[in-house]
């Protein structure tokens, strides 16, 4: 057993970072910048200041809830008496490529979608029935504390969030999980025998932009699916995705290229969905009662640190989520990729026992984690190079798709990062 842990940062990625430590700790501390949200005033899923996205609904994907289960077995009972609604991804999915409809069949590929809110519900209070783990909430943290040569982190430097006092909290191992706004390379940097080692970052820039908007359905108006999903095409180059969440909320996304107009009320909203494959979603969205201010939100870019790459790294220091890979939400794949290397911070933990973790292993092993996640989210590798599969067979799967059922299902289990990119080449030697 360890004595403290700090994590920064009260987000999905670090909540699952600290369900990762909590039981290998005496002592697990929480800061969290901003405050939890108690309600909305529009009776839609709250959302919380500082995480633009928390006003989004949230998928995750078969990789994070296999990942979510080795962090917290029962986890999923728990979201589900809390209203999230599991649901098969080609069975209860409505998809459609630019070649057609997939197929609705089962594949056991189980998904959820629900409010940030509410996943970050689940995650705190399984925390909070440990009495080692405090959640801080309101807390700014200002830099890192190190021994004097720069080789390890020794704690942090904080503040509340509207006092300019100064308080050092000394602990043996500091995750940063505090998302894409993370200044830990400036914290690096003055630390002693640190500066100069720079750290470099791969930036793949997003061509859409989005609007989202929280719906109720009735449960007698409620359609025969409960994710509907449509890629643009060449002719249409818009999308859009509607998910079932808890209770009777839907979450709606509208995307298009980043010169397109996209709606600012009632109607507009309707119209952009014309001529959207067919009219499957403009249906559902007349019988549908908005429960929220339509939003409007930036191309989110995905953005690669390298902190693997750096010469020198303190031991007692890790960073995970998206202060290391912030990956464009209109994938899906952030919470499962947080997820997947918060476990592998588990067994990082656990395989150096009482030791200071050396960081520098955990970021190299992160980094090759976070590539299929990445190459999925930008079609190319961290160093900008086309994935090892070739694109013309690639293409030929996504058209054959629609017809075919195991080429859908073998699809879907590499979006949902159960299967590599390279395994859709077994398909072409059945």
């Amino acid at each position: 057993m360890n004595g403290h842990a700090v994590v920064i940062g009260g987000g999905i990625g670090g909540l699952l970072a600290a369900h990762a430590l909590a039981r290998r700790f005496e002592r697990l501390t929480i800061l969290e910048r901003d405050h939890y949200p108690a309600g909305s005033p529009w009776e839609a899923p709250p959302a919380r200041r500082g995480v633009p996205q928390s006003r989004c609904l949230h998928l995750l994907m078969a990789g994070g809830a296999a990942a979510f289960d080795e962090l917290m077995p029962g986890w999923r009972e728990e979201l589900v008496e809390l209203g999230a609604v599991p649901f098969d991804a080609s069975a209860d999915t409505a998809m459609r490529f630019p070649s057609g409809w997939l197929p609705r069949s089962y594949s056991g590929i189980t998904s959820y979608a629900s409010s940030r809110a509410l996943i970050e519900q689940v995650l705190r209070r399984r925390l909070s029935r440990r009495p080692t783990v405090h959640l801080r909430e309101g807390q700014r943290v200002l830099g890192l504390l190190g021994d004097r040569s720069g080789e390890r982190v020794m704690g942090v430097r904080t503040a509340e969030a509207q006092d300019r006092g100064e308080t050092s909290l000394l602990a043996d191992l500091i995750v940063e999980a505090s998302g894409r706004g993370s200044a830990l390379p400036a914290w690096l940097d003055r630390l002693p025998g640190q500066l100069g080692s720079q750290v470099e970052e791969t930036v793949v820039e997003s061509r859409m932009r989005y609007v989202s908007r929280w719906f109720h359905l009735a449960p007698a108006d409620v359609p025969d699916w409960q994710c509907l999903s449509i890629a643009p095409t060449t002719e249409i180059p818009r999308s859009a995705m509607m998910l079932r969440a808890e209770g009777d909320f839907w979450g709606v996304v509208l995307l298009a290229g980043a010169a397109a107009s996209l709606p600012c009320d009632d109607n507009a909203f309707l119209e952009f969905t014309a001529g959207l494959a067919d009219s499957r979603l403009r249906d559902a969205l007349e019988r549908a009662k908005p429960m929220s201010p339509i939003h409007h939100h930036a191309g989110g870019s995905s953005r690669m640190r390298h902190f693997e790459r750096r010469t020198t790294w303190p031991a007692g220091l890790v960073a995970l989520g998206d202060a290391v890979c912030a990956l464009d939400p209109y994938f899906g794949l952030g919470m499962t990729a947080a997820a997947r290397g918060a476990v592998l911070l588990g067994k990082h933990q656990e395989q150096g026992s009482t030791h200071v973790l050396q960081g520098s292993e955990f970021q190299k092993e992160l980094a090759s984690l976070n590539t299929g996640p990445w190459r999925l989210a930008t079609g190319c590798d961290a160093g900008g190079r086309p994935p090892a599969i070739d694109a013309t067979y690639l293409a030929g799967l996504y058209e054959a798709a629609p017809s075919s059922s195991d080429v859908a299902h073998a699809l879907l289990a590499v979006q949902h990062l159960l299967r590599p990119l390279e395994s859709l080449m077994e398909l072409a030697r059945r």
